[in-house]
């Protein structure tokens, strides 16, 4: 049993790490492919252009805009995904109690009670996934958890134990799982990517540790075929090919799982954040059951069964979290481009509470790979029609935006749909989209007067008479002169100037209230 569990440890270490190389490598590919299609010219038979359709005089109804609304979500959100934490953190304890630690007599409700409270730790985690939280954050929120946990301990300890004793047992519980999570989340490069991959990665790390497993059980006698293949190539690259030979036999059952996953999203199984939960928890209960096997044998897997709240509860609460407003607004997000880290932290701690209100759509770009990027997406860059997605021409608009997925996933939160352009076909389609938004954000943060696209995009956005509210953020690099210009024809009241030059929490408050409409930022 041993040998067995380092196996299976062994197998979980290499699917991780195969994954995080196997995202750097897919998310620069995907970067380069996407920055390529962008630059390209379409077909010439697809080139058919005529004047960008004009974004003014649509008839929309008025939609509501409703700030508390936003916020009693953020927290009912919030609260489930404590509560679920616990509920799965004290069936864990449970379960460890009764077959793990090997006497029932441990079992009784105070114990449990407290035991589970410190296997519900990634309620941490899966708040920072919530609010997209830096890592740095989430650690911190983690630790300070542990604190906690580690007073609660001492509280309820019925002998004094030493604290030495108690931080190495708390530390020991989260190293592993942590370890994990930041090797395939906390470069914002794969996070996007890692966690789709993971199955995948496991699977094929997985079939090569067994293939090496039973090379190893025959190496007293092994058959002359591999005295042969070592003869031919040597030692190491024969271990190699016999290491990676199983990959050409899963070849198809990964591309299957792929296929499944990027289904299953389409068809609103799962949404994006329940699944970065659901394998973020997976990974935590692999960690704690898979050491126990040493001692406990394989009744210690039982530690992965309360994984299984995560699917029943997303299917028992999808009434509970469908939203209430069946007309939901549609936010337009419009961005100085090779603005990066800027707006990736915008979208972090603005976009995301947005999506408990409403749809989110935006001309697609490298800049927001790490947060837009879905299973969809990748999978259909990884079948090599991404090129598919992108606009040729204005005839081809209409249609992908009525691809848009513009219901609300079982979680009750909206998705961000991204219209793929290259640059002869990016000004009509920002005409569409004007016409779809009823509130736009956009980001100004280092807007300059050569910055034609930009300014083309005020001068659209000054037209359009059925926008509700135009947010628009500035900081000390902003050419506020130049742009104000361009804006000057529009009715007054309609765009909202923001001071973001920090994007503190306080500020955060002010944007989400400016386009939520409860208040007018200054």
């Amino acid at each position: 049993m041993g040998m067995n569990t380092g196996a299976i440890l062994t197998a979980l270490m290499l699917g991780v790490l195969l994954t995080a190389l196997a995202s750097w490598a897919v998310s620069g590919l995907y970067r380069r492919r996407m920055l390529a299609l962008m630059r390209a010219a379409p077909a010439p038979d697809d080139t058919r252009t005529t004047d960008a359709p004009a974004a003014q005089g649509v008839a929309r109804p008025t939609v509501r805009l409703d700030l508390s609304a936003n916020h009693r979500a953020g927290w009912r959100y919030a609260l489930l995904l404590g509560g679920l934490s616990l509920l799965i953190g004290i069936t864990q304890s449970v379960l460890a109690l009764l077959f793990v630690y090997g006497d029932p007599g441990l079992l009784s409700p105070g114990r449990a009670l407290t035991l589970g409270a410190v296997y519900a730790w990634p309620m941490a985690l899966c708040w920072g996934l919530l609010r997209r939280w830096s890592w740095l954050r989430t650690l911190g929120a983690i630790g300070l958890y542990l604190l906690v946990m580690l007073a609660l301990v001492s509280w309820r300890s019925v002998s004094p134990q030493p604290l030495a004793d108690a931080l190495t047992w708390l530390g020991g519980l989260v190293l592993i799982p942590v370890s994990i999570t930041l090797l395939i989340g906390a470069s914002g490069r794969i996070r996007a990517v890692a966690p789709y991959l993971l199955p995948i990665c496991l699977l094929l790390a997985g079939a090569s540790v067994l293939a090496l497993q039973i090379l190893v059980s025959g190496v007293n006698d092994p058959p002359r075929w591999l005295i042969a293949l070592v003869g031919s190539v040597g030692a190491v690259p024969a271990i190699a090919l016999l290491a990676l030979a199983p990959w050409l036999l899963l070849a198809w059952p990964a591309w299957a799982i792929a296929r499944g996953l990027a289904g299953a999203y389409r068809a609103k199984r799962f949404s994006d954040l329940w699944y970065l939960m659901a394998a973020y928890w997976f990974v935590v209960l692999a960690a704690t059951a898979l050491p126990a096997l040493q001692g406990a044998g394989l009744i210690a897997l039982t530690q992965l069964l309360p994984w299984l709240w995560i699917p029943l509860a997303g299917w028992a609460l999808r009434g509970w979290l469908a939203p209430a407003n069946a007309a939901p607004p549609t936010l337009l997000v419009l961005r100085v481009f090779q603005q990066d880290a800027g707006v990736q932290a915008l979208f972090d701690r603005v976009v995301e509470r947005w999506r408990l209100s409403g749809n989110t759509v935006l001309i697609a770009g490298t800049d927001l790979l790490s947060r837009t990027l879905d299973p969809d997406d990748l999978f259909t860059f990884l079948n090599g029609r991404l090129a598919d997605r992108f606009v040729a021409s204005e005839a081809q608009i209409g249609e992908r935006l009525r691809d848009f997925d513009l219901a609300p996933d079982p979680d009750g939160r909206y998705r961000v749909n991204e219209c793929y352009c290259f640059d002869s076909t990016w000004q009509p389609a920002l005409a569409a989209l004007v016409r779809q938004a009823d509130v736009v954000l956009m980001d100004l943060r280092g807007f300059q007067a050569r910055n034609q696209g930009c300014r083309h995009e005020l001068g659209v956005l000054a037209a359009a008479s059925h926008l509700q509210r135009v947010v628009l953020l500035f900081d000390g690099t902003t050419e506020r002169g130049v742009a104000e210009a361009d804006v000057g024809k529009a009715p007054p009241g309609r765009f909202v100037w923001v001071d973001a030059q920090r994007l503190d929490q306080r500020r955060v408050r002010e944007i989400s209230a400016a386009l939520l409409g409860a208040a007018q930022a200054k």
